[in-house]
């Protein structure tokens, strides 16, 4: 099945929550608004069919986000059924909670996971997140690692208060592991201002310094971003304003009361899912939110 503009949608996010157990400062919350506390969220079963239904359409990869999945205390389950359809089942999740189940997830049938670390210093940690969890996200990740989830990639979105950690957080990758720096990003960029303009940084002298220490450079033509050997792999992750990303996004994002996004900054999905037990109504509100997919930045 393709977009409007061409594109195979061969992704689905689907986000199991609003919840989530930090309160990030730059958080986009996946463009959902903050949970209320009593919020619809799909059930396991729900997230079958779905997944099953979305197969049948040629989808093949699924990234499970959040707010953080790891709240759902059914996590397990969930990907568990995800990897009866999918041929690829990924999570994005900031670690806090995942030392405890890293093994059962590798079992259950979690390929790869992105785990955001914005910084090494516990005290930075506690100013981006308002929490002291960051020994917990480092277990995090090193439990992923040890139960052979791969590949880790490292979320790292830069603002002020950690843009001196880029070279410590590429010494601190371990062989497998991927490094992403991301642009601080928003669709509403106006309504923030004060905010973007104390905190976004130019990766420009990032990408220069890359340049100049990387052993090897690849570029991901659909993408427009080039992934650096140093020699473990650090990718610069510019969505904002990028057309030519944009233009090749092959996913579709479901929130957490499946509602169907054409796009991250889709604010007011025009089609959803009422009832999983007609498998022909999820297909046809699927269909129609892929065909009317289009680029937001063009």
């Amino acid at each position: 099945m393709v977009s409007a503009n061409g594109i195979p949608i061969t992704n689905i996010r689907i986000a199991l929550t609003k919840r989530c157990n930090l309160a990030c400062v730059y958080c986009h919350r996946e463009g959902e608004l903050p949970s209320s506390g009593a919020d619809r969220e799909m059930s396991v079963d729900d997230i079958d069919t779905l997944l099953s239904v979305a197969s049948d359409l040629g989808i093949r990869k699924v990234r499970f986000t959040g707010g953080e999945p790891l709240v759902r205390r059914d996590i397990v389950d969930i990907v568990g059924a995800a990897s009866r359809h999918m041929d690829d089942v990924s999570i994005s999740t900031n670690g806090v909670l995942l030392a405890p189940i890293a093994t059962q997830l590798k079992e259950a049938g979690l390929n790869r996971a992105n785990i955001t670390l914005n910084t090494l210093s516990a005290e930075t940690y506690r100013q981006i997140t308002g929490t002291d969890a960051h020994a917990d996200a480092l277990a995090g990740i090193e439990a992923a690692y040890d139960a052979g989830i791969m590949p880790i990639k490292l979320n790292m979105v830069l603002m002020g208060c950690n843009k001196h950690e880029v070279r410590d957080m590429v010494s601190f990758l371990k062989e497998g592991m991927v490094l992403q720096l991301i642009e601080l990003i928003s669709s509403k960029e106006e309504e923030c201002e004060a905010f973007y303009q104390e905190n976004v940084v130019d990766l420009t002298m990032y990408e220069a310094w890359l340049e100049d220490s990387a052993l090897r450079i690849e570029e991901r033509q659909k993408h427009r971003r080039k992934k650096y050997y140093i020699p473990q792999e650090v990718e610069v992750v510019r969505s904002m304003h990028n057309t030519t990303f944009c233009a090749n996004c092959t996913s579709i994002r479901v929130t957490s009361d499946a509602k169907i996004k054409k796009c991250l900054f889709d604010d007011n999905p025009t089609h959803s899912i009422e009832d999983f037990s007609d498998r022909e109504a999820v297909r046809e509100a699927l269909l129609a939110a892929i065909r009317e997919k289009r680029p937001y930045w063009c």
